[in-house]
């Protein structure tokens, strides 16, 4: 499991969020109900994550992922965490907390209290270096969609760059392998 669990960190780095490079509401297509895909597949319609964000009343803004974190078999997580928007980038640390209140499901099915246990231990272990970091994510326009780049605690993250494009959520995109 930990083998999987290093391509993770890449994929939580949408907990960030993503913007635009503009100065128009970087999160105009979340506001409109859109979700993000990272490294999409449009053949299959798959997503190695997707993004989502809800927006409370008081302006708290909350990023909703949905990543793989292991393709065989398939583990899915869902974790929240709040973000907010400066400087065209959306922004926010992971914590253990967030980790702790993730779910898991494991070939498409709720994953038991022992496997989650299990997975949050690896999880929180492993992104150890990065957690309560503030990690900050910009999109770049490229063709029919967006480079995705990261920042963690300032410093640029390459090899964390990722393909995103918005997409409805009645387009018919999973996140799969």
């Amino acid at each position: 499991m930990r083998t999987a669990l290093l391509g993770l960190v890449v994929g939580l780095s949408l907990l960030a969020g993503t913007a635009h490079a503009q100065t128009t509401d970087v999160l105009a297509p979340a506001r409109q109900g859109q979700l993000q895909c990272y490294e999409p597949n449009v053949a299959s319609k798959t997503c190695q994550s997707l993004g989502g964000y809800t927006f409370a009343a008081n302006g708290v803004i909350d990023n909703v992922a949905w990543v793989l974190i292991m393709p065989e078999p398939v583990v899915i997580m869902r974790i929240s965490s709040p973000v907010v928007v400066r400087n065209n980038a959306i922004c926010g640390p992971l914590s253990a907390a967030d980790i702790a209140r993730a779910t898991f499901t494991i070939q498409g099915a709720p994953a038991g209290e022992a496997d989650t246990r299990d997975i949050r231990a690896g999880l929180t272990e492993q992104l150890a270096p990065m957690l309560n970091q503030e990690s900050c994510l910009t999109l770049t326009a490229d063709g029919n969609g967006f480079r995705a780049d990261t920042t963690i605690g300032g410093v640029p993250q390459p090899q964390q760059t990722q393909r995103v494009i918005w997409i409805g959520p009645n387009d018919g995109y999973r996140v799969a392998p």
